[in-house]
């Protein structure tokens, strides 16, 4: 009698209430999964899209179902002498570990079905038991396990059996973690073939289309995809569309214009409304295909505009628009929709990492190209006369006030029926147009005027301007006065000529840089010649002229046109002393010995840096000029030039290089590393020191340049003898600029320590100390080599 209590009770309460829990967790999970349409579909559907398969899952129902199993399995087991006399029990155990399963604690899970699978469970409990095991398996990454233990089970199963589609399902999903396509296209197949549940046969057929198509297996796709349709009304209908939308985009007998006409048949079906987003973007392909690229915009427009656009569409559209926009050379839309398209990842995988790099490779372009535009607007702008100026800012004030009128109705739809249905008498606080045209009018007339007393009076104005005069930090919270009138744009454009020079200046840089880049980074010769010929046009400086030239004949040169020779010539007789000159000139001749990549030369240069041969370094570089023009290696090339400059001419000199750097690279590391260090030198005001100041000294022996071989010999000999002296000091070579190189001793706390030292080597009849030389603060000889300043008074 217990036997039978034991076995109703597990039945019919407490097992029929997990299973109920269960088959809610699955309906949940089922609805709430989003496929991707886009990759090969999971098999098995197990975690929602931004759940972390570590993690505990989120979907209700699978902690009751388990909750639900152990209590069964606590008060109702009946094992005696290991023998459980309480049939229930194998369907507890074997609810327990699904439960775990869809919990993704797939260890316990495991524990599950193993104590099943040694429990002897009746034949049907042990093979779905023995499934769900290497269902685990695969999820613990053992999916040689999984196979070994499950191909006998598949093989060994009668096509009726109804766990025959659920072994051969489970095993192509192990094949698949293996990327052995061919094998689980196999098992996918005959798991379709049998599978009862419409659903599951649906996504089979689906994920057996797409493993055929990764073959290149087009018929068999086909195939697959047909017999979706097949089940019509019986299959999920998202798995519909995108098989009719599969079929239509690889069918060859159809034209073109069928094929499209079918799509938009489906598109006009009410039913269909929910994936107008899919729709739209097959037909954007379709046209894309053909050529027919408005069409295809307008379509890809279409579909993300779509109300139930999903997320993985989204993606795919940006995607694709962003590598029409690449290839069509529109650099700066293709970043716009990578800037989209970015936040759509998660930062961790590897999708963002490979389009962040991709994104990345855009920088210079948009930074440069913003650059133009902006450049090119002001210089337009300068060029106009006064009233043609103001015709131009009234205009544009206008529709700027037009777009904030519209974008305030459209914020305001919901509510503006409620005020404008009021009687025109109202006041016009109430009517939101009104309310706009008012302030608009209000900041015409008087600016954005501080919340104070008599705001009328000029004094307001006055008070502020005098405080910004003299520096005074204006009160948190005051309003500063910004009257946007055609005068106040006007009043801000440059004026003075150095302000227009620098902005010719830096305009034909960026045409020059852009020209460049199209030409090495992206090979797009069409637009590196256009950018480049617009820099010549601009009447430029002859460091932009020569570059442009030399690059244009290059790129003519490789497609074998005529007009190679005519830059070629230009370039030899209006610039006979640059290097680009000298090489096209005589390439023969050319100094570039050692040089077999513009990377090793510029190792090279800067190996000569760091052992601070100064003059040695700017002729290596002179020689890669010619050769890493326009490559990714030229603002590497200027940044060493700029730091090699200051310290043969000082701080001076160096500002002023670095911010040629910052100027010509804005948008490359090394351009932003320039503007930083600028910063910071300008920050310590060019490097003073203000900290305590030691009594340490230098001992300096300059020599010339000339004598830079002397000074070497002499620097070794002054080493020797200095050790023996004292160990604290130390010498070294230092260059000091173009004309003198010092051999300096270091480490002196106390001058008198030289005339001791002095006097020694008088005793030891040593000529060391007979070569000119002066002692001086070490704080001084930082100025000397900062500033130059040092006065050379031997004779």
């Amino acid at each position: 009698m217990n036997q039978g209590y034991h076995a109703l009770t597990t039945k019919y309460n407490v097992l029929f209430n997990g299973k109920e829990a269960f088959t809610v967790g699955e309906a949940i999970l089922e609805e709430a999964f989003e496929d991707n349409f886009y990759e090969l579909l999971p098999v098995e559907p197990i975690n929602l899209r931004g759940e972390n398969i570590d993690d505990t899952t989120i979907v209700p129902g699978f902690d009751r179902a388990e909750e639900k199993a152990v209590k069964s399995i606590q008060k109702h087991s009946m094992n005696i002498n290991d023998i459980q006399y309480n049939s229930q029990m194998d369907e507890a155990y074997l609810l327990l570990g699904k439960a775990r399963y869809f919990d993704r604690r797939f260890f316990p899970a495991l524990e599950a079905f193993n104590y099943l699978l040694e429990s002897g469970a009746n034949p049907s409990n042990y093979v779905e038991g023995k499934i769900w095991r290497e269902k685990t398996n695969i999820r613990l990454r053992n999916v040689e396990l999984a196979i070994d233990n499950l191909t006998p089970l598949a093989r060994s199963l009668i096509p009726n059996n109804r766990f025959y589609p659920q072994a051969n399902a489970t095993l192509a999903d192990a094949y698949i973690n293996l990327k052995q396509l061919d094998s689980a296209s196999f098992y996918i197949k005959r798991a379709a073939l049998k599978e009862p549940k419409k659903k599951n046969k649906a996504r089979y057929l689906f994920i057996t289309g797409q493993l055929f198509e990764s073959l290149d297996k087009r018929d068999s796709a086909q195939w697959a995809y047909s017999e979706i349709l097949a089940l019509k009304r019986k299959a999920p209908r998202k798995f519909l569309i995108q098989a009719e939308i599969k079929t239509r985009m690889e069918e060859e007998e159809m034209g073109f214009e069928e094929r499209v006409g079918a799509m938009q048949k489906l598109l006009k079906n009410y039913e269909n409304q929910p994936f107008e987003h899919v729709l739209n973007r097959a037909i954007a392909k379709l046209y894309l295909q053909q050529n027919q690229d408005s069409l295809a915009l307008d379509y890809f427009n279409k579909s993300m505009t779509s109300t139930f656009l999903d997320s993985y569409t989204e993606i795919e559209n940006f995607q694709d628009l962003a590598d029409y926009h690449f290839a069509k050379g529109a650099y700066l839309k293709s970043g716009s929709f990578l800037d989209k398209l970015l936040p759509l990842f998660d930062e961790k995988t590897t999708a963002y990492k490979k389009l962040k790099r991709k994104r990345g490779n855009l920088d210079e372009v948009i930074a440069y190209e913003k650059t133009v535009q902006d450049t090119d607007s002001l210089l337009g702008l300068m060029s106009l006369s006064q009233a043609e100026q103001l015709a131009y800012f009234e205009n544009y004030i206008e529709e700027k006030q037009q777009k904030e009128t519209l974008q305030l109705q459209e914020e305001n739809a919901e509510k503006r029926f409620q005020f404008l249905n009021r009687t025109k008498t109202a006041f016009y606080f109430y009517n939101p147009n009104q309310l706009l045209q008012g302030k608009q009018t209000y900041l015409a007339n008087w600016g954005n005027r501080p919340n104070v007393d008599n705001w009328r009076s000029a004094s307001a104005i006055i008070n502020l301007s005098l405080e910004e005069e003299n520096g005074e930090l204006l009160k948190e919270g005051t309003t500063s006065i910004i009257q946007e009138t055609p005068e106040s744009f006007i009043a801000e454009l440059p004026k003075t000529e150095r302000e227009k020079d620098s902005l010719i200046l830096l305009n034909q840089k960026a045409y020059l840089q852009l020209g460049m880049i199209y030409k090495e980074k992206f090979n797009d010769f069409p637009l590196a010649q256009q950018r480049l010929q617009k820099a010549l046009s601009l009447d430029p400086t002859d460091e932009i002229a020569v570059q442009a030239l030399y690059h244009l004949y290059r790129m003519e040169e490789q497609e074998g046109s005529t007009y190679a020779d005519t830059y070629k010539q230009q370039l030899i007789a209006n610039y006979p002393e640059t290097p680009f000159a000298r090489l096209l000139s005589d390439p023969e001749n050319y100094d570039t010995s050692g040089m077999i990549t513009p990377e090793t030369l510029y190792a090279k240069a800067l190996d000569l840096f760091e052992n601070q041969h100064l003059l040695e370094t700017l002729e290596s570089l002179e020689e890669l000029t010619v050769l890493a023009s326009g490559s990714p290696i030229e603002p590497k090339i200027n940044l060493l030039k700029a730091h090699t400059l200051g310290r043969l001419n000082g701080v001076a000199a160096w500002k002023a290089s670095l911010n040629e750097v910052a100027t010509n690279f804005s948008a490359v590391e090394e351009g932003i590393q320039a503007k930083a260090l600028l910063a910071e030198i300008e920050a310590l005001n060019d490097l003073e020191e203000t900290g305590v100041i030691y009594k340490n000294y230098k001992w300096v022996f300059p020599f010339p340049i000339t004598e830079k071989e002397n000074a070497q010999k002499f620097l070794t000999v002054l080493g020797t003898e200095v050790k023996t002296y004292n160990r604290f000091w130390s010498v070294s070579l230092d260059a000091y600029n173009k004309e003198f190189v010092f051999v300096v001793v270091h480490g002196i706390r106390d001058p008198k320590e030289i005339e001791n030292w002095k006097i020694q080597q008088e005793r030891y009849n040593s000529t060391t100390v007979q070569n000119d030389n002066f002692v001086t603060l070490a704080s001084q000889y930082r100025e000397y080599m900062k500033n130059k300043t040092w006065i050379n008074t031997i004779k």
